[in-house]
């Protein structure tokens, strides 16, 4: 079955059409996968090194993470206590979220950046110093957490139960005589 030769421009045009449409689908596939892997674009004022005000505020929201992070761990002695596998996981949700945050704190603050300070002043390393030694800390917090959970939360759980069987013996009324 032989094809018309009248018919051979339109056929021609319609494939470039057809090759067309497909490379420019493939095209902008490929585009919008690049782009919703690389990552997000900094923002205009990362390019701006912080100021003296601006690095006080820094430290002051490293100290109250710190803070956070020490009455966060006391407070999971409690809480394994009366449920070790909801507090070892709220506990390791809560230092994802905390993590987070950290870098947060770092990336306003342009801990890691490499060039000079301008301004003159110091601040920036120690600030960036304090930050690892705060991260340090919390490594060994959730360090501590999993050994805890893993080989100690059993006298968690017998201490708290002694304690609510002596609370609720005292809470009796004496036998009658």
């Amino acid at each position: 079955m032989a094809r018309d030769a009248r018919y051979r421009p339109f056929r021609i045009a319609l494939w470039v059409i057809y090759l067309l449409v497909v490379g420019v689908s493939v095209g902008l596939a490929v585009r919008s996968i690049v782009k919703n892997l690389r990552a997000p674009p900094r923002s205009a004022a990362a390019g701006v090194l912080p100021t003296r005000a601006a690095l006080r505020v820094c430290v002051n929201e490293l100290e109250a993470l710190h803070r956070e992070q020490n009455d966060r761990a006391w407070r999971l002695g409690d809480e394994i206590a009366e449920s070790e596998g909801e507090a070892v996981g709220r506990w390791q949700v809560w230092a994802r979220e905390w993590e987070q945050r950290v870098d947060d704190l770092a990336d306003r603050c342009r801990l890691d950046a490499s060039d000079p300070d301008p301004q003159g002043f110091g601040g920036r390393a120690e600030l960036a110093r304090a930050r690892e030694a705060v991260l340090a800390l919390h490594r060994a917090y959730g360090a501590q957490v999993n050994r805890f959970a893993q080989e100690e939360a059993d006298l968690a759980r017998s201490a708290s139960d002694a304690l609510q069987n002596a609370r609720a013996a005292l809470a009796r009324p004496p036998p009658r005589r």
